[in-house]
């Protein structure tokens, strides 16, 4: 539970410019010229989120690159270009658009967002809590909330990871997967009586899936109920692959470190 192609043809773009005369450009002529730029990455833009809505998001990425490359004082451009490369696998090429995007307006909070999304990917989760905690409150959605919770949970502060979820529960209170997240975070901090409470909400949903049974049964064996753990029926799961994550369920107890408890955690849930 804890952390879930470049193609196509680039449209041609007609490069405006004026030509030099004798005589001097009028204000109207001078106000004309320097809105040109500014319509054709509008006109760029639009076209690119029409193409990307259909799915060709090769075509997409090329048209943000261009927008982009004309665009020096609008970090919404940016921050779609890294957004783009994210989704076409290029974390490295997001971040730098994201980082382009915050040298423009170091307030963008959808450019924090995406940075520390990379950051949490790559697993750098300290890094990726410091600016995600700027991020999240300005973007406030479940996703960034969960993401800053995620961060918080890998370099060991489970305290403010439980403040996160909770945030992202708030605004989502059916959201399973943010309940287990809180339970995962409760569970790192030793409180698992609250922990087992929170995913015995989850696990009677009718929505619940096999991922949250499995945590279910992590934090039942973490906190010393074997028998409990052993009774959940998780879901297409054989009895063979059950025991094993049931056998290194017990070892967790022994780490000691909150940030790699939390990363075994992870790996042994996505199991």
């Amino acid at each position: 539970m804890i952390m879930k192609h470049f193609a196509g043809s680039i449209l041609p773009v007609l490069v405006l410019g004026l030509g030099v005369s004798g005589c001097m450009s009028t204000p109207p002529e001078q106000a004309a010229a320097a809105k040109k730029p500014v319509s054709q990455q509008s006109q760029l833009m639009k076209i690119a989120r029409d193409i990307d809505a259909k799915g060709e998001s090769g075509t997409a990425l090329a048209l943000y690159e261009r927008a982009a490359e004309m665009s020096t004082d609008d970090s919404t451009i940016h921050v779609r270009l890294g957004n783009a490369r994210m989704k076409g696998g290029d974390p490295d090429g997001a971040e730098q658009a994201y980082r382009s995007a915050l040298q423009i307006n170091p307030q963008d909070a959808n450019a924090m967002l995406g940075l520390g999304t990379v950051q949490l990917q790559r697993g750098d989760a300290s890094a990726a809590a410091r600016i995600l905690a700027s991020a999240a409150p300005a973007v406030n959605t479940v996703s960034a909330y969960n993401k800053l919770g995620t961060a918080m949970v890998l370099s060991g502060d489970g305290a403010g990871a439980e403040g996160a979820f909770a945030k992202a529960l708030a605004l989502q209170p059916g959201n399973l997967d943010t309940k287990t997240n809180l339970a995962l975070a409760q569970a790192l901090s030793n409180k698992m009586p609250d922990a087992s409470s929170s995913m015995n909400s989850v696990v009677t949903s009718p929505l619940a899936e096999k991922r949250h049974f499995v945590n279910y049964m992590i934090i039942l064996s973490m906190s010393g109920d074997s028998a409990g753990a052993r009774a959940i029926d998780v879901p297409d799961m054989p009895t063979n692959q059950k025991n094993q994550i049931l056998a290194k369920a017990a070892k967790l107890r022994s780490i000691q470190d909150p940030a790699k408890r939390a990363q075994a955690i992870g790996l042994l849930a996505s199991a």
